[in-house]
């Protein structure tokens, strides 16, 4: 019985080199092994090319936060002298117009929530002169500095410029603008 079954066994599947090498591994001649070749060519330089995009996204991604920094900078900046230009915080008097802000209005502004209309994180106004030892927040007496916005953000980087902080005074019967030096502080989100 074994004899016929390895008789069968060898008519069935011949064992010539040349059946043996074409049904077994697919390939027999140079053209194959070329084919295959090229194939794991192409794959290596598509996995170098999504390599190389990596890196470059990675490299770009980095330079781009310290852009965004740099241009919220810059913005916060600019927007100190709009700041000062707007009508919410201006002073309107003769003579004034120029880098004036309007003590009352800012007493009002930093007492009510206007936090949607402030282009940077902070603001905050600093009376200069005359010197005070401790800063006390108005509105209270003998107040220096005025907190007119604060997004709750701890790590955030000022700005500032002077200005004229001016309010209408009244003493001995004679309404007169009373000018004090401030100084107008913006606020911009410090990212690392």
């Amino acid at each position: 019985m074994v004899m016929i079954l390895s008789f069968l066994e060898k008519k069935k599947f011949p064992r010539s080199r040349k059946n043996y090498n074409n049904k077994s591994f697919g390939f027999n001649n140079k053209g194959d092994i070329r084919i295959q070749q090229t194939a794991f060519m192409i794959l290596a330089v598509f996995f170098f090319f999504v390599l190389v995009g990596l890196f470059f996204l990675g490299y770009y991604s980095r330079d781009l936060k310290a852009r965004t920094h740099e241009l919220e900078k810059k913005q916060t900046i600019a927007s100190l002298q709009t700041l000062i230009d707007m009508a919410e915080l201006s002073y309107d008097a003769t003579g004034y117009e120029y880098l004036s802000l309007d003590e009352d209005k800012i007493l009002v502004m930093s007492v009510e929530d206007y936090s949607t209309i402030w282009p940077v994180s902070s603001i905050k106004i600093y009376k200069v002169f005359p010197a005070f030892d401790k800063l006390v927040k108005c509105p209270n007496p003998e107040c220096n500095y005025y907190v007119v916005y604060d997004s709750g953000q701890e790590e955030v980087e000022e700005y500032s410029t002077f200005v004229s902080l001016c309010r209408k005074n009244k003493e001995f019967g004679s309404i007169y603008d009373k000018c004090e030096i401030a100084k107008l502080s913006a606020g911009v989100e410090n990212v690392k």
